[in-house]
C-alpha cells in the first residue's frame, strides 16, 4: 500500500521536507497544508517604490552551506548577489559612531580600532583586552551570550556591540540566549581556547570561507527562492487555506483534522511555530507543554522612503543597530538603498527598521500610524531627515522568533522523546527547535524528510 507523509507547515523548513522527501521517494504520497494562502512563511517579497523589496529576512549567511547548496541545486547559484558594503554604525548616547575593524558577531578581536571608534570607553577597552590574559573561567554548564560576553569582556562590549548585533537577529536579549544555539562561533571558540579573542582569530585564520560575502540575496528578493522551490516541486499536492485544527492517535495511523475534512496518515511533520504544535498535540500532555514553554518574541519591520535629498546622513553603510541601552523604539535600521547594488538610487531613500523584542512589546500596543510616526521621529533625528515620508508599509511578525534559552537542545531533544513514547509517526521542524535562519531552516528539513522517509520504510 502506498504510504502517506502529511507536512503542516508551507514556510521554507515545510516546502525543503516536502520537497526532499519527494525527490527521495516517489512512492510515497506526501501532501502538504498551508493554513495561509500563501507559501514561504517568514519568507515575503512584495513590491516598494517600484521594487521588489523583503518584508522580512533580506538575505541569508553563506558560511554555513545549506542555502548556498539549495541554490546551487536549483540553478539559482549564478542570480546570487551580496550586500554593496560592510560598513556599519552603532548609536551610542545618541550619536552614530561606525563599527571598527576585527568585530566578529560584535566582538571586538582588535583593540586599537575599538579604541578609536569611541563605542565603549578607554576602561572598557582594557577589560576586554584582560581577555587575554584571564584564566579560564568557564562556569561548566549552558550559557548565555550575554554570559560569555560578560565575563571575558565586561557588560560595555555586551551591551553596545554584541546585544545590539545578536539581539537584533534573534529579535531577543542575549542575557537569556543559549550562546552555543544562538552563536555557536562564540561557544566554539570560547571551549578552544581560554581567551574568547584568541579563539575567534584562529577561527578566521582557518576558514577559507571567511573570504567570501558573508551575505547573499537575490535582485527579486528571497521571495525568488520560495518561487522557483515551489515550481521544483512541479504537480505536488499542496493546500493553501487549509488550516489543521487537531492531530490523534488512530490505530497505528495519524488523523489530522483540517477545517475541511479528516486526513489518515502514516507521518505528519509539523513545520510550523512551537506554540502552534503545541495546540495541535493536545493530546499528547507532555510533549505539548514543553513546546508551550518555548518562548517567542514580537516583530514590527516598517519599510520607509524618503527623498534621497532630505536625508542629510551620507548612509556610507548598511545600516545602524540600536542598543537597548538607548532607550529606543527602534531596535535597528537597515539603509537597503546603500546596502544593495540593485537598490542605489540617487532619488530616493529606502529603510527597513525594525521594532520589538523579546521583553519589549510596545511596538505591539501601537496601531500601524501610531507605530510609523513613533519611528519616524527617532530615525528623523538619528539620519538628519527634513522630508515627509514618500510610502510606508508596516509588516508584523507576530511570535516569529523563537527564543532559545539555556538549555534549549535539551528541551527540544526531550520533546521529541515524548513524542516518540506517545506520538510515534510526528516529527518537528523549523526555527523553534534546532537553528534560527534561512540555513538552518533548510538543514533542518532536509533532517527531517530523512527522518519521516526511515520511519516509513520501518513501518
Amino acid at each position: 500500500m502506498t504510504k502517506r507523509a502529511v507536512v503542516v507547515g508551507g514556510g521554507i523548513a515545510g516546502l525543503i521536507t516536502l520537497y526532499r522527501i519527494r525527490q527521495q521517494s516517489p512512492d510515497t504520497d506526501a501532501v502538504l497544508l498551508e493554513a495561509s494562502p500563501r507559501l514561504g512563511g517568514k519568507i515575503l517579497t512584495t513590491s516598494f517604490l517600484g521594487r521588489p523589496i523583503d518584508e522580512a529576512a533580506d538575505a541569508f549567511i553563506s558560511r554555513v552551506p545549506w542555502a548556498l547548496e539549495l541554490c546551487e541545486e536549483l540553478g539559482l547559484d549564478n542570480f546570487l548577489i551580496s550586500p554593496a558594503t560592510t560598513d556599519a554604525y552603532v548609536l551610542v548616547d545618541g550619536e552614530l559612531r561606525k563599527l571598527p575593524e576585527g568585530l566578529l558577531l560584535g566582538v571586538p578581536t582588535k583593540l586599537l580600532p575599538l579604541l578609536r571608534s569611541r563605542i565603549v570607553s578607554p576602561l572598557a577597552v582594557l577589560r576586554a583586552g584582560l581577555d587575554r590574559i584571564r584564566p579560564d573561567d568557564w562556569p561548566g554548564d549552558d550559557e548565555s551570550v550575554g554570559g560569555l560576553i560578560r565575563r571575558r569582556m565586561g557588560d560595555q562590549i555586551a551591551d553596545r556591540l554584541v546585544d545590539p548585533l545578536i539581539g537584533s537577529i534573534n529579535a531577543g536579549d542575549t542575557d537569556h540566549l543559549d550562546v552555543a544555539l544562538a552563536a555557536p562561533q562564540l561557544e566554539t571558540a570560547s571551549r578552544r581556547h581560554r581567551s574568547l579573542i584568541a579563539g575567534l582569530k584562529e577561527q578566521t585564520k582557518i576558514s577559507p570561507e571567511n573570504t567570501k560575502p558573508l551575505f547573499l540575496s537575490f535582485e527579486n528578493g528571497m521571495g525568488h527562492l520560495v518561487k522557483v522551490l515551489v515550481n521544483a516541486l512541479g504537480d505536488a499536492d499542496i493546500r493553501t487555506n487549509t488550516r489543521v485544527t487537531s492531530i490523534a492517535n488512530n490505530d497505528g495511523y495519524l488523523n489530522i483534522t483540517t477545517n475541511g475534512a479528516t486526513i489518515e496518515s502514516d507521518v505528519v511533520v509539523l513545520a510550523t511555530p512551537a506554540h502552534q504544535a503545541a495546540n495541535l498535540l493536545s493530546s499528547c500532555s507532555s510533549a505539548a507543554s514543553r513546546l508551550s514553554s518555548i518562548e517567542h518574541a514580537s516583530v514590527a519591520l516598517v519599510t520607509m522612503g524618503f527623498r534621497r535629498s532630505d536625508v542629510h546622513h551620507p548612509l556610507d553603510g548598511s545600516g545602524v543597530l540600536v542598543p537597548h541601552t538607548e532607550g529606543l523604539l527602534t531596535t535597528a535600521i537597515s539603509w537597503g538603498s546603500s546596502k544593495w547594488p540593485h537598490w542605489v538610487d540617487d532619488e530616493h531613500a529606502v529603510f527597513r527598521v525594525s521594532a520589538g523584542r523579546a521583553g519589549d512589546t510596545r511596538a505591539l500596543a501601537l496601531d500601524d500610524d501610531d507605530l510609523v510616526e513613533a519611528l519616524l521621529t527617532e530615525i528623523a533625528h538619528i539620519l538628519h531627515i527634513e522630508g515627509s515620508l514618500i510610502e510606508w508599509r508596516v509588516s508584523r511578525w507576530i511570535d516569529a522568533f523563537p527564543q532559545y534559552a539555556p538549555g534549549h537542545d535539551r528541551l527540544v531533544s526531550a520533546i521529541e522523546r515524548d513524542l516518540r513514547t506517545e506520538m510515534p509517526g510526528v516529527f518537528l521542524t523549523g526555527a523553534a527547535y534546532r537553528g534560527l535562519g534561512i540555513p538552518a531552516c533548510i538543514r533542518q528539513g532536509g533532517e527531517c524528510a530523512d527522518a519521516a522517509l526511515d520511519y516509513l520504510t520501518a513501518k
